[in-house]
């Protein structure tokens, strides 16, 4: 194999001539010949396995072409072999990454086979959650109408294979494939590629409702693997912040999420680089977005209740708003501020230490009791009665 795969940036630069030896779509089916050639797809992918992409890849890049124009089963058809050939290259893969004696042409062809297939089964989801948004938005559920009935279906559809998705993008990348890579350097576009698709799932309104709590759950550990293994820290840092912006609704998910990620894969730097983002943000930006600090208050809020030992360190940088003008983060921040003192800085074992922070944690609880907005004092009573009813006694 004489050529490589490269994650575009744009899906029509893979009709572009690029540099040496760089992967170049030679043949777009039309939409009219798509069943056919997934047909072809599928027969080849039970004959030969997962490699098949290799030779058929220009099909699954034609479907993105003219997705808009395709019928929903066509698409349906395409992302089950898309499943087929992610999930089979997450079970064959295992025994090449052990071996000793893989040639470079034998990990060259591993590799685009991995690039080709997740680039396509992340693409065709994007698409595939925008048309379920837009269907759920505009149109009505009406038993008369076969658009509305059949739009319904195939929302109901992705429902189901959303999750399937993400398991077996799961399933591939928790798999040490950055070997694959020269040097183990995994290129940049391919890890965008498969957290662009993470996120466009996160922006969907019903992601924190309860029903959506196992494709919530995938999300958050597919993103874990991704920051823990393929050094997405700061990158998920950033978009955490963004998205907390725009999507309010996204405080709860983002609080469990930055939560697993610190625990269950020991990333605990992130809550850092989250908090301390939040943290300098001025009076005046946080003036300008009440949609944002209402996210930024609920999730810091949640977050201390989750980790309060881990926000202990971070506390400093959020401690500067309780001088701010934004009343919801100076709740937020006392509430913080309580769950330290109640389950961290507690008992009779503290050191000097944590004395210190404890009695100064105090002396601001107290401060705020005098708070200038009749909101905050509420607030702050209810965390210090909480605080003095608990074992953490207040300093005498």
């Amino acid at each position: 194999m004489s050529w490589d795969f490269f994650v575009p940036v744009c899906v029509g630069d893979l009709v572009k001539s690029g540099g040496i030896n760089q992967y170049v779509v030679q043949d777009v089916v039309s939409p009219k010949h798509l069943p056919s050639h997934l047909h072809k797809f599928m027969a080849a992918l039970r004959s030969q396995g997962p490699l098949c992409i290799l030779e058929h890849f220009d099909t699954g890049y034609s479907l993105l072409q003219h997705c808009n124009s395709v019928e929903l089963g066509v698409k349906e058809d395409a992302l089950d072999i898309l499943l087929q050939v992610v999930s089979g290259l997450a079970t064959s893969l295992p025994a090449l990454l052990l071996s000793t004696s893989v040639t470079a042409a034998e990990r060259k062809e591993k590799l685009n086979a991995v690039k080709m297939s997740v680039y396509l089964l992340c693409k065709l989801s994007e698409n595939f959650e925008s048309e379920a948004y837009r269907q759920c938005i505009i149109t009505a559920p009406g038993k008369g109408s076969k658009k509305g009935k059949g739009g319904g279906e195939g929302l109901q559809q992705w429902e189901s294979e959303r999750e399937k998705v993400l398991q077996a993008l799961v399933q591939l990348l928790q798999l040490d494939i950055r070997s694959l890579w020269n040097l183990s350097l995994v290129d940049e576009e391919f890890i965008s590629c498969v957290t662009c698709c993470c996120y466009k799932l996160l922006e969907n309104p019903t992601i924190s409702h309860v029903k959506s709590k196992p494709t919530r759950d995938c999300i958050i550990h597919l993103l874990g693997v991704l920051i823990k293994k393929y050094n997405h820290i700061l990158g998920a840092s950033v978009k955490v912040i963004q998205l907390l912006q725009h999507f309010e609704q996204l405080s709860s998910v983002f609080a469990q999420a930055v939560s697993v990620w610190s625990t269950e894969y020991g990333v605990r730097g992130i809550i850092g680089e989250i908090i301390r983002e939040i943290g300098q943000r001025s009076s005046e930006e946080l003036a300008r977005d009440s949609a944002g600090v209402k996210a930024f208050a609920s999730f810091i809020a949640e977050l201390g209740i989750l980790v309060p030992e881990l926000m202990m360190p971070n506390i400093s940088v959020l401690i500067t708003h309780l001088e701010g003008e934004s009343h919801t983060m100076r709740v937020a921040v006392c509430e913080v501020l309580g769950e330290i003192l109640v389950r961290v800085l507690c008992g009779d074992g503290l050191d000097d230490a944590g004395k210190a922070d404890r009695d100064r944690f105090f002396d601001t609880m107290q401060e705020h009791l005098h708070d200038t907005h009749s909101h905050v004092r509420a607030r702050v009573l209810q965390v210090y009665t909480r605080i003095v009813n608990s074992k953490a006694a207040a300093p005498v």
